[in-house]
Order: C-alpha cells, then sequence, then structure tokens
C-alpha cells in the first residue's frame, strides 16, 4: 500500500504540473501505518487468506500478576506475529501479543501489555457490579491491512519546497494546495476508520507530533463500543523501541 500510494501522490502532482521535486518533498513526509479492520471492510484481494490479526472488546486475557484496575476495559489484543513484516517505522514486537486495556474518561487511564510468545494468561472478566461498563461488550476479530499516512494539518508553509516554488506566485500556491487535498483523497480509504498502528496520528484537535511523540496506536471507541472518542497511544521513538510501555502517554479527544 505505501509504494502504491507515494506513486499515486507522484501521479497527482505531475497531473497538476507540480515540479517533481515539490511533489517529492510532500512523498517523504508520508509514514506507514497497520489498520485493524473487520473482515467486510477488507480490500477484495486481501480476504482470500486473511489471517485474524486481533481481538477487540470482550474480556481481557492477561498474566495472572498483571496489575489493572477491574474498570478499566479491554480495548484489543494483536497478535504481533500477524501483523505485516516491514511496514511499520516504529518498533512493533514481531512475536507474542500486545494487550492495550483504556478507560475512556477525562484520567485517559490505560495500559500496554506485552505478553511473550508462550505467556500463561487467565480470562480477565468484566467487574460484575458493572454491568453497563464498556467490556460488557462482545469480543470480535479484526484483520490487518497496510497503510499510509501524511499529517493531520499539513500545509504549504510545512514543505520548504512548497515555499519556494509558490512564493509570490498565487496559481503556484493553488497547485500545491490542490495537490495536498489530492494527497487526503488518496489516503483515504474505507478501512481507514478503526484501530491504527504506528503513522501519523489522526488527531482532531491536538497532532501529538507537535509535542514530539509518535503515535503507538489509536483506537476510535466507535470501532470498539460504538462511542465516539478516540484514543492516542503515544511516545518517543525510544520509548516504543524499548517496551517502555508504562511511560507511554494516553490521550482522548473527543
Amino acid at each position: 500500500m505505501t509504494a502504491i500510494a507515494h506513486e499515486a501522490v507522484r501521479d497527482a502532482g505531475r497531473a497538476l504540473g507540480v515540479p517533481d521535486p515539490v511533489t517529492e518533498a510532500f512523498v517523504r513526509l508520508l509514514r506507514p501505518c497497520v489498520y485493524l479492520c473487520p473482515y467486510e471492510e477488507l480490500p477484495e484481494e486481501l480476504r482470500k487468506d486473511a489471517r485474524p490479526t486481533a481481538r477487540a472488546g470482550g474480556p481481557a486475557h492477561l498474566p495472572e500478576g498483571v496489575a489493572v484496575p477491574a474498570y478499566v476495559p479491554h480495548m484489543v489484543t494483536v497478535d504481533c506475529a500477524a501483523i505485516p513484516t516491514g511496514v511499520l517505522d516504529i518498533e512493533f514486537p514481531a512475536a507474542g501479543h500486545v494487550a492495550i486495556l483504556a478507560e475512556v474518561t477525562d484520567q485517559d487511564e490505560g495500559f500496554v501489555v506485552h505478553l511473550p510468545a508462550g505467556t500463561e494468561t487467565v480470562v480477565r472478566h468484566p467487574r460484575e457490579t458493572e454491568p453497563d461498563t464498556l467490556t460488557s461488550h462482545e469480543s470480535f476479530l479484526l484483520y490487518a491491512v497496510a497503510g499510509t499516512t501524511m499529517p493531520g494539518a499539513l500545509r504549504r508553509s510545512h514543505v520548504a519546497a512548497a515555499v519556494d516554488y509558490a512564493q509570490g506566485d498565487a496559481e503556484r500556491a493553488r497547485l500545491v494546495d490542490d495537490l495536498i487535498k489530492e494527497m487526503g483523497a488518496i489516503l483515504t480509504v474505507r478501512w481507514g476508520n478503526g484501530i491504527q498502528l504506528g503513522g501519523f496520528a489522526p488527531a482532531w484537535h491536538d497532532p501529538l507530533e507537535d509535542r514530539g511523540n509518535i503515535l503507538f496506536a489509536s483506537i476510535p471507541e466507535s470501532a470498539v463500543f460504538g462511542g465516539e472518542c478516540i484514543i492516542l497511544i503515544s511516545g518517543s521513538r525510544e520509548q516504543i523501541a524499548e517496551r517502555r510501555y508504562n511511560e507511554l502517554e494516553f490521550n482522548v479527544e473527543s
């Protein structure tokens, strides 16, 4: 998907008459991601050999010694070995499972737990005294699709080559702005509205990259529980690479 998206952006630049070096400067901004979506959202060509990559909702499966408050619901558990190889530009475990639990409140509380392959787990049931808690939802399977992302608030002024090309020329400025719009249309896919691993954060209000963080995962509440919030889990490249998941930040936008 990444190579296809890159070439599609180049084609869009040529069609608009934007010089190749300017278009290439925008292409270099793109970052890969992996989307997790239901089977029915998969591209047709991926359905035949599709392998489940994650389980969303339902109870978490965690080792007995892992202390997570009972009120924090299970969002998703990812089978690391089922993630397409060579796609992400962040360090994601190649084996075992990654479980993500998060409370969708103003507290922005969450937990990321890596379970090495072969780890024994027990089912962590929802707190019975809270029958309406999000953990009561049935679990369902998700499938991986490689994707490509662009900065959420990309502007002409963010790319030096574009600034130099368009400076003092309204028509050239319009062409660059049209290229940015075309990029957004090219990268918009029907399976891109669910859970996302890596890539640029789909933040609505506060791009976490502006704070020096990079996205580990984003989880729209609607993709799991039907709500309207989005959970953004982020940290530094070092924190993610070294699996210092207890240091990752959880932010909720609504």
